[in-house]
């Protein structure tokens, strides 16, 4: 009986240590799980510093303009710059030195180019010198042209012209102007004061209104009206050289700068009779038109002319024959 009463003790203790194990166990473990730590890591931003500073001359990829910086301001994050410009011999100057404030992340982003390092106080406003006017008083009158001979001239010749006015000067320059084209300069030039003469090639000009100018020493000068004709017409030969009182012929006349010739006449050796040759057909080198000699035209010698719608006339004297129709 006693050993059962042991057993029974035993087993008692046995059960109230595990009882108290148990409670031990959980205890510990509602502790662990209500001492959770939670850990908040502060976020830090940080502004980026200024990429240039004081007399820092910057550019973009064009090197235009130069900018030199003045200082930058953190606060309101601003550059002070002012446009700045080298000189020949390696030193700078502020161009207005009018100053302004620009953003600091334009003014990296638009002029990234950083050229060179100074001292801002050694980069004056650059000073403007305004040249002196000289005005210079011209004593006496310019000239004054009043008549021109002659008034006109054909290309492709030599012309001598003669100005008639007043305040000539010795050493003048007599000149023919066409718009356009550069002046050509007589030659064999003759100077009085109310008179200057000179010959003028006619040449690398077109045919129509020009000038005749004289130049004075001083620069003055005064022009007239000139007018320049085309090329005079020249004749080499005709063909037929002869025809009768009554009989038509087709007349070719051959020669240079035939091709503006509208009018072909055969005029007597003393100018006191004239035929026409109707209808003419020009090119550069030939006219051809219808010779119808009147019956009652005078038998003899004749000179050929052609004549340009500008009048310039060509001839050949004693050129044709016209026969009696009873010979």
């Amino acid at each position: 009986m006693d050993a059962e009463r042991y057993d029974m003790t035993e087993k008692f203790y046995y059960g109230l240590v595990s009882v108290l194990i148990l409670i031990l166990c959980i205890f510990l473990a509602g502790c662990s799980s209500s001492s959770t730590t939670t850990t908040t890591i502060a976020k830090v931003t940080t502004q980026a510093g200024a990429k240039y500073s004081a007399g820092d001359i910057v550019t973009n990829s064009a090197s235009s303009p130069l900018w030199m910086i003045i200082s930058y301001d953190p606060t309101s994050d601003l550059y002070t710059r002012v446009e700045v410009t080298k000189n020949p011999d390696g030193s700078w100057n502020q161009i207005t030195g009018d100053q302004d404030s620009f953003p600091r992340a334009d003014m990296e982003r638009i002029y990234p180019v950083l050229l060179t390092q100074v001292s801002v106080s050694s980069v004056p406003v650059a000073t403007i010198t305004i040249p002196t006017t000289v005005t210079t008083t011209l004593s006496g009158s310019g000239p004054l042209v009043s008549a021109v001979s002659p008034t006109s001239g054909s290309m492709a010749s030599s012309v001598s012209i003669t100005l008639t006015g007043t305040n000539f000067q010795n050493g003048a320059k007599l000149e023919l102007v066409e718009a356009g084209f550069q002046p050509i300069v007589a030659s064999g030039v003759s100077v009085t004061s109310t008179q200057i003469t000179g010959t003028i090639n006619i040449n690398n000009v077109n045919a129509g209104p020009a000038n005749i100018e004289i130049v004075n020493p001083d620069g003055r000068s005064s022009m007239i009206s000139f007018t320049i004709g085309l090329p005079t017409p020249v004749i080499s030969s005709i063909n037929p050289t002869s025809g009768t009182q009554g009989q038509s012929y087709t007349l070719t006349v051959h020669g240079q700068t035939l091709t503006d010739v509208q009018i072909v006449t055969l005029v007597s050796a003393d100018g006191t009779n004239q035929v026409t040759c109707s209808q003419p057909q020009p090119s550069s080198t030939s006219v051809s038109c219808t010779l119808a000699i009147p019956d009652t035209a005078e038998f003899g010698l004749y000179n050929v002319n052609v004549i340009t719608s500008d009048g310039t006339t060509g001839s050949a004297n004693s050129s044709f024959t016209i026969t009696n129709s009873t010979a």
